[in-house]
């Protein structure tokens, strides 16, 4: 229970409680009819970040042209009668799942059964609904721009998910060399997965709070790492199908052992993708294998390898894409 109380986000709980109230006594203050409304609109509208609040608020204001345009043509010749709602709420519906408005249905399609209570579809009427809809729906937005920055959070999940995989890369160092992997689990994975996860909602949340493309840059920080992490998941199976420890793998394990240092955020790794190609070039100079025991476990080796190199390449492309803007902002 106590875990639950904890798990409320008060802040939203304080925006929908003061929105509502104040939404609802300005509409009354001002005398429009059916002031609740605006209380509801507000509700519907805050949301967790700012553009998903604008997002829904222009979709009501789209359908609202739209419903009131169909009651203007319909509630004069039908009367405001089921019949009419229901030649109104058949197009309204389909034109709402069309065009992807379905958090836009309920709101207005209670704005509209006020054309129906009030048996008219009057100028004064329109603006009447039109004010709900505006005082409803701007208080939400006002109040949904006052939304905390999680930047500290997002920095923190950075450095605890760049900590555990330069951790993977140097227990990778050191079980490669082992023949003895009885103690060597696939854990850590799991681990740094759900941190990965966690990163994507937060950097989400920190898209839809800002309206500048750069701010996208944890986004891509984020499916750059979780594209690492596949990678050594990869290298991961390969080292545990190793039981006979050739020579050539020791140059493979100071190599990552050299990536487990360099493992940061702000690193272009140009070096390290240097190293990759010599290791290459000097896996090329050694001689033959002359078993078929020493053939599968070189092949081993070289597919590592070729891995590794496709997870730095992942860095080096990444650094490579940021703009002079992201790096002195970021880095």
């Amino acid at each position: 229970m106590k875990q639950l109380i904890l798990s409320i986000n008060y802040l939203k709980f304080f925006k929908l409680t003061i929105g509502a109230i104040a939404a609802f006594a300005i509409a009354q203050l001002i005398g429009l009819s059916y002031a609740p409304a605006a209380g509801i609109i507000t509700l519907l509208t805050i949301t967790d970040t700012r553009r998903e609040t604008l997002r829904i608020t222009l979709k009501r204001l789209i359908i609202f042209a739209l419903m009131t345009m169909l009651s203007i043509l319909t509630f004069p010749i039908t009367g405001y009668n089921i019949l009419g709602f229901s030649l109104i709420i058949i197009p309204y519906l389909l034109v709402c799942l069309l065009l992807n408005m379905n958090e836009a249905i309920a709101m207005i399609a209670v704005l509209c059964t006020h054309f129906i209570s009030s048996g008219s579809c009057s100028p004064s009427m329109i603006i009447n609904e039109f004010l709900l809809l505006l005082i409803g729906a701007g208080i939400g937005i006002v109040l949904n721009w006052f939304m905390p920055s999680n930047i500290n959070k997002i920095r923190a999940r950075q450095k605890e998910i760049d900590k555990r995989m330069l951790h993977i890369l140097h227990r990778m160092s050191i079980y490669l060399l082992r023949e003895d992997k009885s103690d060597y689990t696939g854990s850590c994975f799991q681990e740094t997965e759900a941190l990965l996860k966690d990163l994507q909602w937060e950097a989400m949340q920190y898209i839809g709070n800002h309206f500048h493309t750069s701010h996208d840059y944890f986004l891509r920080y984020m499916k750059m790492r979780t594209m690492q992490c596949e990678i050594l998941k990869r290298i991961y199976h390969d080292i545990m199908r190793i039981h006979w420890i050739p020579q050539q793998a020791a140059p493979l394990s100071h190599y990552f052992e050299d990536i487990s240092r360099e493992f940061s955020e702000v690193n272009d790794v140009v070096q390290l993708l240097e190293k990759s190609e010599q290791l290459f070039e000097h896996y090329r100079q050694e001689s033959l294998p002359q078993t078929r025991t020493e053939f599968e476990n070189r092949a081993l080796l070289y597919h590592m390898l070729f891995d590794v190199q496709m997870m730095i390449q992942l860095k080096y492309d990444f650094a490579s894409g940021l703009s002079d803007l992201e790096k002195q902002r970021y880095w």
